[in-house]
């Protein structure tokens, strides 16, 4: 038996206890007005007999008046909770099951859909970069890719404080990654912390030396903080794998006026 079936069996055993108390109270009344009651037309027995069946008839009469003012209303309204209730589950599953298909998405699509979100940056339609990424993410909660464009645009917007959550969680699932520890250290900078960002230019310069960015990075960072022997000798570095920077005049110039 379903919960539906016993809440039905509930409602009309209620039903038919009020139907037997009304019964009770009608017995004496048919008794008067049976004109089958007198002593000469009938026998004790045959009278109580069909004093029981004009009783039952009486009975079924009100027990259709109570199924229909009552109890079919009731049934009804419960009928329909179930449909509304069967409706929502119904909906509930369906939205299941498409999130378990579109959950499978492989690395290939999750790599454009970066793509697409770094694209959005460069246009500066920041929210739709956002979304995608968080899209990204929430599939595949490791992407490096998608946390550093996060970290990186965050940070163009001057939102220092949500570029440095992103990045500094991603240090952790990327620690010798040298773009994720420089962007960390734009980050630092940006905040007028060139201590810290020095720290972080340093570590990518050290994972990747021939970078001439990281190296740009470190030999501005290194002269705010007057590290001018750490300045000249990336400064020598930068000019032997990228001679035609064109920041190479700029920094012995810095470097002059330090001396």
């Amino acid at each position: 038996m379903t919960a539906f079936d016993g809440l039905l069996w509930i409602v009309f055993l209620g039903s038919l206890g009020t139907i037997v108390v009304i019964a009770k109270q009608k017995a004496p009344q048919l008794s008067i007005v049976d004109p089958m009651s007198s002593k000469e037309a009938r026998t004790r027995e045959t009278k109580n007999a069909l004093l029981e069946e004009r009783m039952m008839r009486q009975v079924e009469e009100k027990g259709k008046n109570v199924w229909k003012t009552s109890v079919l209303p009731i049934v009804k309204s419960v009928q329909e909770w179930f449909r509304r209730l069967a409706g929502k589950l119904t909906a509930l599953e369906r939205q299941y099951v498409e999130r378990q298909k579109t959950g499978k998405i492989d690395a290939g699509e999750l790599h454009r859909m970066t793509d697409e979100a770094k694209k959005s940056i460069v246009l500066g339609k920041y929210e739709d970069a956002e979304k995608e990424l968080v899209a990204v993410l929430s599939h595949d909660p490791k992407n490096v890719q998608a946390y550093e464009a996060l970290g990186r645009m965050y940070l163009s917007q001057g939102q220092h404080a949500e570029a440095k959550e992103a990045l500094e969680f991603l240090v952790k699932l990327a620690p010798k990654d040298a773009s994720v520890l420089a962007a960390l250290g734009e980050v630092f900078s940006a905040e007028g912390d060139m201590k810290t960002a020095y720290g972080f230019y340093e570590k990518a310069k050290t994972i990747s030396p021939n970078n001439p960015k990281y190296l740009d990075f470190f030999i501005t960072a290194a002269l705010e903080i007057e590290e001018i022997s750490e300045a000249k000798k990336s400064l020598e570095h930068l000019r032997e794998v990228n001679p035609d920077n064109q920041k190479i005049a700029e920094f012995e110039e810095m470097i002059a006026e330090k001396k």
